[in-house]
């Protein structure tokens, strides 16, 4: 018989009180794993619809990849209605006869037991394994657990633990109000590898644009912004290189759609990438020279490739926008870059199979991986790139061998 230890909750976001509270019951239960179970439509919680039940279980997953006595358990993701936990429960121990389940939960949801969807089903599936405060335990906490062991019959296993109150709710707050201090404040209440995953994602910061002045552009200005944008780079570009920005534009927005990233964000990066394109190879290399813009050896002998760093810096100065994701993924959309973030590979991939590109090697085999696997796109891309390259004797950056070495190197 298996004992087997079940943390149910949105965590929105996966916080470091979760991970105590599961390390207290592993070690104090003596448990032989302890599931992580997101739920997908929880019936007492107000959900940020901006974050996805696949966003929450992502974070979850980064966490329990580093601890080898967690693991992920997608059963209630997998629901279309509200997650309740006595069928969670019961169809779990219907699956595994041989696991003697814990359902773990804090002091404050056991006050709340007895409002829950079917509490005595929960309590004939599941031990209850209470994480209570140490320091602070309340003294009615004996009074509430005779309490229901007397109506529901539940065994109840109190879990001694110092662990901090961190709330779900504050640090999401923290995030939207870019309060001073923001990154320690994070990383002292969130697990290193969902903070990165919060960042590159840009999850629970309503997803503005940064302009300048300083100032975000909410989801609902996006229509004004993308057609104030659209209309002058018509005026700047050729129509065929227009089309091309366009096309660019809303492949970017499909893939940050299939990797939960803001459409809106990837869509404005998609418009700006060739907003520099409106010069001469000549008139680049000038303009980067007048603007104090590092010109790479590369670039002295190809000076088209500038038109992705004078882009950074004319989608800043003549458009006003001053987000660092967007600059950052216009400057290196031809090269890409070590290290890319999730923006810079959806740029870099858009710009690549984008409907009216139609020469490129392998462009139906990368246009399908791209939705499934973007790295592996992006290796494709930069293989047949340096391939191209090599064959027509043409300059090769040594940002993209670089970039090429960094992803073959992070499989």
């Amino acid at each position: 018989m298996k004992k087997i230890g079940i943390l149910g909750g949105t965590f929105n976001p996966f916080h470091k009180g979760h991970l105590y509270i599961a390390n207290a019951a592993y070690t104090q239960l003596g448990l032989d794993l302890v599931y992580i179970m997101p739920c997908g439509i929880p019936p007492h919680k107000d959900m940020d619809s901006s974050v996805t039940r696949y966003q929450r279980m992502s974070m979850c997953q980064k966490v329990c990849s580093n601890y080898p006595y967690l693991r992920l358990l997608d059963t209630e993701l997998k629901e279309d209605g509200p997650s309740y936990s006595y069928r969670t429960l019961e169809r779990i121990r219907e699956g595994h006869p041989d696991w003697e389940l814990y359902f773990i939960i804090g002091e404050d949801s056991l006050d709340q037991f007895s409002t829950w969807k079917h509490p005595e089903l929960i309590a004939q599936s599941a031990s209850l394994a209470v994480a209570i405060r140490r320091a602070g335990k309340s003294a009615g906490i004996d009074k509430v657990c005779k309490a229901i062991r007397e109506e529901y019959g539940a065994r109840i296993f109190l879990l001694d633990s110092d662990y901090i109150d961190v709330s779900s709710t504050e640090i999401r707050h923290i995030i939207r109000e870019k309060r001073d201090g923001v990154e320690q404040a994070l990383a002292s209440l969130i697990p290193a590898e969902v903070l990165s995953f919060i960042r590159e994602h840009r999850l629970y910061s309503n997803g503005g644009i940064e302009l300048s002045p300083k100032k975000d552009i909410k989801p609902s200005d996006f229509p004004r912004l993308k057609a104030d944008i659209e209309k002058k780079l018509e005026k700047k570009l050729k129509p065929s290189r227009y089309m091309h920005t366009i096309g660019v534009a809303y492949t970017s927005a499909s893939l940050a759609m299939a990797y939960g990233y803001p459409m809106d964000i990837a869509f404005i990066a998609g418009l700006l990438h060739d907003c520099a394109k409106y010069m001469s190879p000549s008139e680049l290399y000038a303009f980067c020279e007048k603007k104090d813009i590092e010109i790479s050896a590369a670039e002295k002998k190809s000076p088209q490739l500038l038109h992705a760093k004078a882009g950074a810096y004319l989608a800043e100065k003549d458009y006003g926008i001053t987000d660092k994701d967007i600059l950052h993924a216009v400057k290196v959309h031809t090269t890409g870059c070590p290290e890319m973030n999730l923006l810079d590979q959806i740029l870099f991939t858009a710009d690549y199979i984008e409907p009216n590109r139609d020469k490129a090697r392998r462009l139906t085999e990368i246009r399908q991986a791209a939705f499934k696997d973007l790295r592996l796109a992006i290796e494709m891309i930069l293989s047949d790139t340096i391939e191209y390259l090599k064959e027509t004797g043409k300059e090769i950056d040594q940002t993209t061998y670089k970039t090429y070495e960094w992803l073959k190197a992070s499989r």
